[in-house]
């Protein structure tokens, strides 16, 4: 491994790490109220969109990252869709 991957390796679990307190507390209380859907459509386009670059360029700290990222953000997503049907149910 090259002080290059290492360093994005470093930078890949960092990033990933500081979403941490956020995904626990959705996790574990499942309210999401105060997560914005727009800013987690484009945050998971953002990660999809990265890893596949990463792919392009077969980088796999992007890869790696990038697509664990997307997979720790995809039940919060989950979660404020079924949020956002409830609330309009509920509205009607």
């Amino acid at each position: 491994m090259t002080k290059m991957d290492t360093l994005g390796f470093l930078a890949g679990f960092l990033t990933t790490l500081s979403a941490s307190p956020q995904l626990y507390y959705s996790y574990t209380t499942k309210d999401v109220r105060s997560i914005s859907l727009h800013f987690l459509i484009m945050l998971m386009a953002g990660l999809f969109l990265w890893g596949l670059y990463g792919i392009l360029l077969w980088a796999m700290p992007i890869i790696i990252f990038n697509f664990v990222g997307f997979a720790l953000w995809a039940p919060i997503f989950w979660l404020k869709i079924k949020e956002n049907k409830f609330d309009t149910v509920n509205r009607s």
